[in-house]
């Protein structure tokens, strides 16, 4: 018998979109699945919607809002499946990604971590698709670790293996090696695919992509402000020069990738200073730390931005200006807020 896929889904507050979102598993071409459905305590009618649908392949769960992290761990309690796919409440999928996971499975039975690209998009106030780039990598199948390893680095700079949701997992191997996710609730992802690779011994990686990942609306929200944003930054870029020696990999092969992620991260940093209404003397201080930094400064001499953009938006932090800075910084959250499709863009592109 064909496996049986488990789809895991926390859902808050997201019911302009759960829709298009459950309509696009249950339309699949492909039947043995299993859609499990985690409401986080939303205070919109996510719940009410999530109820009017009758299908028995649904099983769904209401509880108090304790994070996407909980919600997930509490799927991956009830998941009955061999395969397990994580789904973020307001993406959707192509209507042949289940059976095409499943035809990568019947030609290599052995895979225990199934990778895809993914489409990156923009959409409008109607869910209108405006823009998209597609994020992928070489077709490949990795047969074991040392094969991992030769294209370790690269499949992180390419942006494969961040998120869980362009990926299939092995049930058992979650549970065999007690494989949760973390409850902060910041960066779960990467922590819970760094254990998770850790515990296989092979790997696919397909170029073809099925998830549609919608990073940016017209119109939406945009003051997240994200607190010690760069203080997080830091810790990652140290957790994974530390997740890289693990793997056995030399620092010659992976400080260049690691000092320009993190390097590029600090425009983000930046432009975060902005989501929130603060006083100027107050985004002076905040940007004055960022360009200062020890690591800021030590990571500049190694990273070797892709583009010319990037190269372009670091001259003020390399020339030390805070006022540069700032301005840079200002002129990002204006395209952000305001041209939330060439903000796409220009991450996918940096």
């Amino acid at each position: 018998m064909k496996p049986k896929i488990s789809v895991i889904i926390p859902i808050y507050n997201c019911e302009k979109y759960l829709n298009r979102l459950i309509d696009s598993i249950l339309s699949q071409s492909y039947a043995n699945f299993e859609l499990i459905l985690i409401n986080d305590g939303s205070t919109d009618k996510s719940c009410e919607l999530l109820k009017t649908y009758q299908d028995k392949r649904i099983k769904f769960l209401d509880k108090e809002n304790t994070g996407v992290s909980d919600s997930r761990n509490k799927g991956l309690e009830i998941a009955t499946g061999e395969l397990i796919c994580f789904l973020d409440s307001d993406d959707y999928i192509s209507s042949n990604y289940f059976e095409t996971i499943i035809s990568y499975f019947e030609k290599y039975p052995k895979i225990e971590l199934l990778n895809f690209g993914f489409y990156s998009e923009t959409e409008n106030d109607k869910l209108e698709r405006i823009n998209y780039d597609i994020i992928s990598y070489k077709e490949k199948y990795y047969e074991n670790k040392e094969e991992i390893k030769k294209d370790f680095v690269e499949l992180w700079d390419n942006t494969m293996l961040y998120n869980i949701w362009n990926k299939v997992f092995l049930n058992r191997i979650i549970k065999e090696n007690s494989i949760e996710f973390s409850s902060h609730n910041w960066g779960e992802d990467v922590i819970f695919n760094r254990i998770y690779l850790r515990c296989i011994k092979n790997l696919y990686n397909s170029k073809q992509a099925f998830y549609h990942y919608v990073r940016e609306r017209e119109g939406a929200l945009t003051k997240n402000y994200k607190e010690n944003l760069f203080d997080i930054r830091k810790k990652e870029y140290y957790e994974f020069n530390a997740y890289f020696k693990i793997w056995d990999i030399k620092e010659e092969e992976y400080i260049e990738f690691s000092s320009r992620r993190f390097i590029e991260r600090i425009l983000g940093c930046i432009e975060n200073i902005y989501c929130q209404d603060t006083t100027f003397k107050k985004r002076y201080q905040e940007i004055k730390k960022i360009v200062k930094d020890d690591l800021t400064r030590e990571t500049l001499k190694v990273a070797k931005p892709k583009s010319k953009k990037t190269k372009i938006t670091l001259i003020p932090i390399k020339l030390k200006s805070v006022l540069l800075t700032m301005l840079m910084g200002k002129i990002f959250h204006y395209i952000k807020v305001k041209h939330p499709s060439t903000f796409n863009k220009l991450k996918n592109r940096r």
